[in-house]
């Protein structure tokens, strides 16, 4: 009989100090999972400003194919969301000829030590293909590139894409090819 009561107390004890127990600890809060975010290779500063090297791969009017080594200077915006690369090539074969570009990549995915990104490009190339005096041809780009980042602020990378080659033929009428190129090279940011 006794059991009873004391069973009743202890009952009456904790229904009054449940609550306060529940009250000392703080409150979790959930982050909600439909939120999108830039995470990995492309959170904190996007990178920021780096140099580096690409070998151009481009088929000329005229030739099979020319490799081309360019000067890589890249930014990316602070938000990671994008990032731009210029592109300058100077070489000599019979004479010297040079190419400037420019491309704008925007980040369709990140990982914590790489990103895939698509974007758009244009240049001016340079060039005396067996000629006394220089074409200028223009090449307009569209693609796709992937980063890895080896170390937090060395980038190994490398493109595809399609190009509207524009050669500059010295007559009124425009010629169009299009080809497919691509680039391999590194990074350094200076984070």
């Amino acid at each position: 009989m006794r059991r009873t009561p004391s069973f009743l107390m202890f009952l009456t004890i904790a229904s009054v100090l449940a609550p306060a127990v529940a009250l000392a600890q703080p409150p979790v809060v959930s982050e909600p999972t439909s939120t999108a975010k830039f995470t990995g290779a492309t959170t904190g500063s996007g990178r920021g400003f780096g140099i580096g090297a690409v070998a151009l791969f481009q088929p000329i009017v005229g030739t099979v194919s020319n490799t081309v080594p360019n000067m890589l200077v890249t930014w990316g915006d602070s938000g990671g969301r994008f990032h731009v690369d210029g592109l300058f090539g100077l070489y000599h074969s019979t004479a010297t000829d040079f190419d400037l570009g420019a491309r704008g990549w925007y980040h369709i995915h990140a990982a914590s030590s790489a990103d895939l990104s698509l974007g758009l490009g244009l240049g001016v190339i340079r060039r005396r293909i067996g000629q006394p005096s220089a074409q200028w041809d223009f090449e307009m780009d569209i693609g796709a590139e992937i980063r890895a980042f080896i170390v937090s602020n060395v980038a190994l990378l490398g493109s595809v894409g399609m190009a509207l080659y524009v050669p500059d033929t010295g007559n009124t009428v425009l010629q169009f090819s299009g080809n497919l190129i691509g680039t391999v090279g590194a990074a350094y940011y200076f984070m």
